[in-house]
């Protein structure tokens, strides 16, 4: 019997427990969800150009799946399940299968990357390690891989399957714990086995106890952990343990549902019991699960697979807590968006691995890791995430964006930029988009810098835009609009081009919403028209290129990091912060007023991204090193409290309700200018206890005050 029918008699059976099986159709799709790039192997099956990281020449590595991703030692770290080292067999070959004679180091033992590439929209750069990963007891044989990390100090602490079901395919049956010090080489022996029962597949998020009530514990710091069971037949389970008991198993509580509503909010029930944990939802149909708490939505975002009855493809659910409600299912990737570009269906495409191409080697979408530390977004409008998924056939690993849009957004979306004091990453979004909706309409390809230029998501210009300067932004849309306006062959074409540009740049850079007036479209449209017709067609590219220059357009702050409010993410907050504090150190801690600090003393971007791959904990320290470090080496009062002055001004403007307020700045600004001062450790103290409140970096789960 094949695997397709099988599943189908499966599905049957399912009818009589689950709702995805009551006869209704599949869940809504999410649309914006798009292949960035292919991670792994040497050439891109749907393009047939060389990869960006060649894994197979550079590695070693020519196929691989899973990808799940979590931060270590000031990186990202990459688990990878059954890896193909057989030089000139890419992807899987067909004798890797179960029950076939092969070579297990060869085709099975596992593998183990990281990056510290500082955005994501153009691909990852991955560098493997040199070994796979050892661990005692367990053989790596098919489908025995590591499935999730956390970082705890020197350790990684690393979760794996092992124990294959003998007489159903490719399905785990044990998860154990193991760790290592070493990156991820080896592991010695596991430190225990964590289920044989509904935490096969896991998902583990650290977690500061006291930012979430109905914990089991309130204090220091834990992990949760979903979980799922029996191999892609299963529900979602939800477990607990105090981070400083994760060596020992007798720690877990496992969720078992909800008490009395109490207080407006859910009580969960926790026990010590595994066999008494309950679903967070039923679902039947889960195995790989990904779970991450996301900072623009403020939600629990959980993908996984599910192939059910009517529901095909990788789901995502929200919730405002760990254990739910959960939001009904939607589908952020199709794989009929998949099939024949990168994922193959026999006998319809060549995009199979070699030897692989008979009934049963249908590609399949599995897998969807998030890659949490490169999410963006405007926070209670939309998120844009990152995830791995494999195919199965052929046997690599993508790396995938996707859009998710709040459900506010979804009901009432606004304009991101309409007057001329919003801020540079979104006015050149705006404008951008734009761009990209002229192009489409009059098919023409743009080809920029911008990888995503042609794109009519605003999601990917913003995203963009937050990796470049103002003067980078300038140039960009000059360029695109030369790309636009060029191929025009009808003369109203392009008046219409240059009077859309015009009209975009003119709103985002004068106050016509205070005097009460707006461009006359008619009068620059005789303009257009007549520079055209007179030879100098060349005048409109220089009106538009005039009128991005404008310094009222987009502004010279590059020095704001793009941290503008205490609703901008951990990572541009930190980074304004840290440019800020090099700034005035090198100023002896003076900033003349009128002036900006000098943006080429400091590489912002490099500062937002050491802090994507730091906790907010590691954020927090560093920030307090260096702000001792420069206090310490200032030798007079004045240099000192003007450093105060402007430090503390500036954490207050990126802090959310902060319980410290300007008549305390006040008084304290004083104390540290006054010969009485009690020293700068004092001052020090003062500002480790604002660097250290949740109102200034947010802790993973923390939701802002309403």
């Amino acid at each position: 019997m094949s695997n397709e029918k099988k599943r189908k008699i499966h599905d049957s059976f399912l009818m009589n427990y689950y709702p995805l099986c009551a006869g209704n159709p599949g869940p809504s799709k999410l649309y914006g969800t798009r292949k960035v790039s292919q991670l792994t192997g040497d050439i891109d099956r749907e393009t047939g150009q060389k990869t960006l990281n060649e894994t197979g020449s550079r590695f070693g590595i020519y196929g691989t799946d899973l990808g799940v991703s979590f931060l270590h030692d000031g990186k990202l770290y990459f688990l990878f399940g059954d890896t193909n080292r057989t030089k000139g067999k890419p992807g899987l070959p067909a004798t890797a299968m179960p029950g076939e004679d092969f070579n297990e180091a060869a085709t099975d033992y596992d593998s183990i990357a990281y990056t510290t590439s500082d955005h994501a929209y153009e691909g990852i750069k991955l560098l493997f390690n040199s070994d796979f990963p050892h661990l005692d007891y367990v053989d790596q044989m098919t489908g025995e891989h590591p499935i999730e990390g956390i970082s705890i100090g020197e350790y990684m602490y690393v979760f794996f399957t092992t124990d294959l079901f003998p007489e159903s395919f490719l399905s785990p049956t044990r998860s154990i714990l193991a760790r290592s010090n070493d990156g991820g080489i080896h592991f010695g022996k596991p430190l225990y086995t964590l289920s044989t029962d509904k935490f096969i597949h896991v998902s583990a998020q650290v977690i500061d106890n006291h930012v979430l009530q109905g914990l089991p514990e309130k204090a220091g710091e834990g992990l949760l952990i979903w979980g799922t069971g029996e191999h892609r037949k299963s529900d979602i389970y939800l477990a607990y343990i105090p981070l400083a008991e994760i060596n020992n198993r007798s720690s877990l509580r496992f969720f078992s549902g909800i008490a009395d509503e109490k207080e407006d909010h859910l009580q969960p029930i926790w026990t010590s019991d595994e066999s008494m944990a309950k679903p967070l939802f039923p679902t039947g149909c889960a195995a790989e699960i990904s779970v991450r708490w996301n900072y623009y939505l403020e939600k629990w975002i959980m993908l996984y697979n599910c192939e059910l009855c009517n529901t095909r493809g990788v789901i995502v659910r929200l919730a405002d807590t760990p254990w739910g409600p959960w939001s009904a299912p939607k589908i952020i990737f199709d794989p009929e968006d998949g099939y024949g570009k990168f994922i193959h269906e026999p006998g319809k495409d060549n995009l199979n691995d070699p030897t692989r191409d008979g009934h049963e080697d249908k590609g399949h979408e599995y897998g969807p890791y998030q890659m949490a530390p490169y999410s963006t977004g405007i926070k209670g409008r939309y998120t844009k995430i990152y995830f791995t998924m494999s195919t199965w056939n052929p046997y690599q690993v993508m790396q995938m964006s996707a859009i998710i849009p709040s459900t506010e957004e979804e009901r009432d979306p606004q304009p991101y930029a309409n007057n001329l004091h919003e801020r540079n990453d979104r006015k050149f979004a705006h404008v951008s988009v734009l761009f990209a909706h002229m192009a489409k309409i009059n098919n023409i390809d743009l080809k920029n810098s911008e990888q995503t230029a042609g794109s009519t998501y605003i999601a990917d210009h913003l995203e963009w835009a937050q990796f470049h300067s103002y003067n980078q932004l300038r140039t960009e849309i000059k360029d695109k609009f030369q790309q636009l306006i060029s191929p025009l062959s009808s003369d109203v074409d392009k008046a219409e081009v240059y009077i859309a540009a015009r009209f975009a740049i003119a709103m985002l850079t004068h106050d016509y919403s205070t005097f009460k007036n707006s461009i006359d479209k008619e009068i620059h449209k005789k303009w257009a028209l007549n520079a055209i017709h007179t030879g100098h067609k060349e005048w409109l590219v220089s009106e538009i290129e005039q009128a991005v220059e404008h310094e009222d357009f987009l502004f010279s702050n590059d020095h704001l990091c793009y941290a503008h409010s205490p609703h901008d993410s951990n990572e541009f907050k930190y980074a304004r912060i840290s440019v800020l504090i090099s700034n005035l150190a090198n100023d002896g801690g003076e900033i003349k007023e009128g002036e900006s600090p000098v943006e080429e003393l400091a590489d912002w971007n490099f500062h937002v991204a050491w802090a994507r791959f730091r906790s907010v904990k590691e954020m927090r320290q560093a920030l307090l090193n260096k702000m001792s470090q420069m206090i310490y080496n200032f030798p007079s009062s004045n240099s000192i409290s003007s450093a105060y002055r402007e430090t503390v001004k500036t954490i207050l403007e990126l802090s959310q309700n902060s319980s410290y307020k300007e008549e305390d700045f006040s008084k304290d600004y004083g104390w540290v200018k006054s010969p009485s001062s009690n020293g700068k450790q004092e001052i020090i103290k003062q500002i480790s206890n604002l660097l250290s409140s949740d109102d200034f970096l947010s802790p993973v789960g923390q939701k802002s005050s309403k």
